[in-house]
């Protein structure tokens, strides 16, 4: 799929006031087709694409060092960050002191749904959970167990989680960041569809077009604004 200005311009107005989950899955659906059905890394993975596509592969962001709290710039790729993409995202399986569960991955979908609690993604991901054989309810699992599905699950959606990472010049320290690309995403995209629709209204303004047909000039926009504004 090719996002054209009129559908990132569409799914930013769509976004304005939606949960961050759900404006994520407007975004990954400007380049797939069925965003829903992606686990919460493939997401990201085509979250990542979209953005090279639309901003280019670049990344810069800052990172507060965890010892001494000196900020610390950070340079990477889309393409860095999809190194860690595996060739296909499974479900996982636990089992600890008598537990056995088996849960799937959480979806994009999962994730847009408003005012979830991560008991309730838990719940939604886990499609079955025993105790010395017997079938019990995900909210009676332990914490230990919780916490060896979220480690399974890290391991089986690796983008799911993904960071920055620096060293320290000051301190020698290493520090890492989770880094959101949904919300870095957005970030960009709002500050794209405000300067969009400021080139609307100039050109609007100077020629009478209406947005669609100011919108579908694509490249030419650019050149008309220039003359305008020389």
């Amino acid at each position: 799929m090719t996002a054209t200005a009129s559908d990132v311009l569409a799914v930013w107005e769509r976004g304005l006031s939606a949960p961050p989950g759900r404006r994520a899955l407007e975004l990954a659906g400007l380049a797939d087709s069925n965003p829903g059905g992606l686990t919460a890394g493939e997401r990201d993975a085509t979250l990542l694409h979209l953005r090279e596509t639309l901003f280019g592969a670049r990344i810069e962001g800052v990172v507060d060092c965890a010892a001494c709290g000196e900020p610390l710039e950070v340079t990477t790729t889309t393409r860095s960050l999809l190194a860690a993409a595996p060739d296909a995202v499974e479900g996982a399986a636990v089992s600890l002191d008598g537990w056995e569960v088996h849960l799937r991955p959480a979806t994009a979908a999962d994730l847009a749904a408003p005012d979830l609690s991560a008991a309730q993604l838990l719940a939604a991901c886990v499609e079955e959970a025993r105790h010395d054989g017997q079938a019990v309810d995900v909210a009676l699992l332990p914490p230990e167990v919780v916490a060896a599905l979220d480690e399974a699950l890290a391991a089986a959606d690796p983008l799911a989680d993904l960071e920055f990472a620096a060293t320290c010049p000051a301190c020698g320290e290493t520090s890492t960041a989770p880094f959101d690309i949904a919300s870095f995403l957005w970030a960009e995209v709002d500050r794209f569809a405000l300067e969009l629709l400021r080139e609307v209204h100039v050109l609007a303004s100077a020629y009478g077009w209406t947005e669609d047909e100011i919108l579908a000039l694509g490249q030419r926009r650019r050149l008309y604004l220039e003359l305008v504004e020389a």
